[in-house]
């Protein structure tokens, strides 16, 4: 936590806005490719421990990488993208616990007003989209999650 705390999160944007791009795209192709009843990949327990892993790093130093790298690259591997949302979703709350008793332990100044407010937002917000992400078909969802993978990870290139 104290190395993460040290680490300018701006010089590597670039490379997560790369590998997110590479998942966006594999994830589409994965749409066109895909088989009715094709059966998921079984993947070991171990390959899970090291996408949390970097997942848990890179959301530590600049925010935002949990659910963009773990959850891109379980749905580009041919995990069932409702599934992968879900249990993504569950796991971030114990990586952000972490997290925030790691950063609490090293920081002193936050900003209770933002922090409240997203807590808030976030409240109100998962529910719902659990509701819409159970709704919608499951190729809707990855062509929905490969477009705003790679636009997003376009504009964290580009700016």
């Amino acid at each position: 936590a104290y190395i993460l705390t040290n680490i300018d999160g701006d010089k590597i944007k670039p490379f997560i806005g790369i590998y997110l791009l590479i998942m966006g795209i594999r994830i589409l192709y994965k749409v066109t490719t895909m088989h009715k009843h094709s059966e998921e990949k079984i993947t070991r327990r171990r390959h899970y421990s090291i996408l949390g892993l970097l997942g848990g790093f890179f959301d530590a130093i600049g925010g935002g990488g949990w659910g963009p790298i773990v959850t891109s690259t379980l749905v580009s591997d041919g995990k069932n993208p409702r599934k992968t949302i879900g249990s993504v979703n569950a796991a971030e709350f114990f990586v952000t616990i972490s997290e925030v008793v790691a950063f609490f332990a090293l920081l002193s100044q936050f900003n209770w007003s933002v922090i409240i407010g997203l807590i808030i937002g976030g409240s109100l917000a998962a529910p719902i989209a659990a509701l819409i992400t159970k709704k919608i078909p499951a190729k809707v969802l990855m062509i929905s999650l490969g477009c705003i993978i790679t636009f997003l990870s376009i504009r964290m290139i580009v700016f």
